[in-house]
Parts: structure tokens; C-alpha cells; sequence
């Protein structure tokens, strides 16, 4: 059952999931693939259908973060070979992610995507100034994927994305004749 309004942020998002999936398989097309497994059998569970089949995102959870910092941290419930997807939305003076462990503060401007290995990387946010600022933050939990029993995407390879163009112009020449 959905939550009062999680319907209507449901409807307001899928455009952009979808943009955001179609990110992740650029990214990792292991993941995003493991990802639309999941989804599907959490659409035929009937414990979950219902809330599985409005649901867009390839990720089993969204956090949204609206005018808070995050401490420096490394996030625990995913793989160390699994992406967070990183959203910004800003107004006002611009938020630096800051990656710590290799020394880098990105610029966070609205409509950013950062692809991040969040179990890997410590990260944060620290204060931005003034104006608002939302951060969607996509992950994977391990935990819902051995319940359901997906195998788990790899680390992506220069080779990965060899395979990744053939299968897409394999399937396209498929869909086309």
C-alpha cells in the first residue's frame, strides 16, 4: 500500500527514473540489468505488486535528502562494486559533494548525476549557503537482492561495455527486422 502523496511523487518522477535508469545502464549495465530483474519479481510478489508496478527506478530505494548535510561517511548496505546514483537539485549557491578519499569537491549544480561506489568512497556533503537544496539518492540494499535471489552485478570492465554494445545493436537489429 502506498503512503498518502507516495502515488503523486510516483507519477511526478518516472520521466525522470527512467532518464536515470537509462544513466545506470551506461554506467553499469550489469546493475541497471540486476536491477530490472529485481523489479520484476517484486512485481509478481503479491506482497509487492503493487507498489513495485509504480514504481520506475531500477534502484530498490531513494533517499531524499532536502536542506541537510551529510556527515563524511561510507554507505553500508550495498557492494563495494555497486553505483549510488546522486541527484541535485539547488537553488541558490551550489552544494560541493566532496569525495574525500580521492581528494575531490565536485560541483553539485542543479540537474547533476554523480555515479558514486558509495560502500567505497567516504563521502559528503558539507553547508551549501543560501537557498534550497534536494539530493535524490539512489542505492541498492544487498538484503532485498539475495531475498530474491539475483545474482549480483560485477565490477564494470572496459570489457563490459564491448558486450554491452553488441547486445544493444544485436537487439536492435532484432526489433528492426
Amino acid at each position: 500500500m502506498l503512503h498518502h502523496g507516495g502515488g503523486s511523487w510516483l507519477d511526478t518522477t518516472k520521466s525522470t527514473e527512467k532518464f536515470l535508469n537509462l544513466t545506470l545502464s551506461l554506467i553499469n549495465p550489469g546493475l541497471y540489468h540486476q536491477g530490472q530483474m529485481m523489479l520484476a519479481k517484486l512485481r509478481e510478489l503479491n506482497s509487492t505488486s503493487a507498489v513495485a508496478s509504480e514504481w520506475e527506478s531500477g534502484y530498490t530505494g531513494i533517499q531524499v535528502i532536502c536542506n541537510g548535510v551529510t556527515p563524511t561517511h561510507w554507505d553500508s548496505k550495498g557492494r563495494l562494486e555497486w553505483y549510488d546514483l546522486l541527484t541535485g537539485i539547488a537553488e541558490g549557491s551550489l552544494p560541493q559533494l566532496m569525495v574525500n578519499d580521492l581528494g575531490l569537491e565536485l560541483a553539485y549544480y542543479r540537474g547533476s548525476v554523480i555515479g558514486l561506489c558509495g560502500n567505497v568512497l567516504e563521502h559528503q556533503v558539507k553547508a551549501w549557503g543560501n537557498g534550497d537544496r534536494v539530493c535524490y539518492a539512489h542505492f541498492m540494499w544487498e538484503a532485498v537482492r539475495e531475498r530474491l535471489g539475483v545474482v549480483p552485478a560485477g565490477w564494470v570492465m572496459q570489457s563490459t561495455y564491448g558486450q554491452y554494445i553488441l547486445d544493444e545493436v544485436t537487439a536492435s537489429r532484432m526489433f528492426h527486422s
